[in-house]
């Protein structure tokens, strides 16, 4: 699954480009980055502080699984 492009401000880092990103906004307007890996895998945390800028989860969006 992708997400649209552009991603929203502030700039995520790597996140942007990775398929495990889940951009998620309030009811206030507040966006948040969700990285869909940590329900799987506790190493990565649910949100990360951005910008991220290495991460040993990324895949690039738009690859195979």
């Amino acid at each position: 699954m992708t997400h649209p492009d552009p991603v929203p401000t502030p700039d995520p880092g790597l996140c942007r480009r990775c398929r495990h990103l889940r951009v998620v906004q309030s009811a206030k307007g507040s966006t948040f980055f969700l990285c869909r890996r940590s329900a799987e895998d506790p190493r990565f945390r649910r949100y990360p502080p951005i910008p991220v800028l290495r991460c040993g989860g990324f895949e690039p969006a738009g690859e195979g699984a």
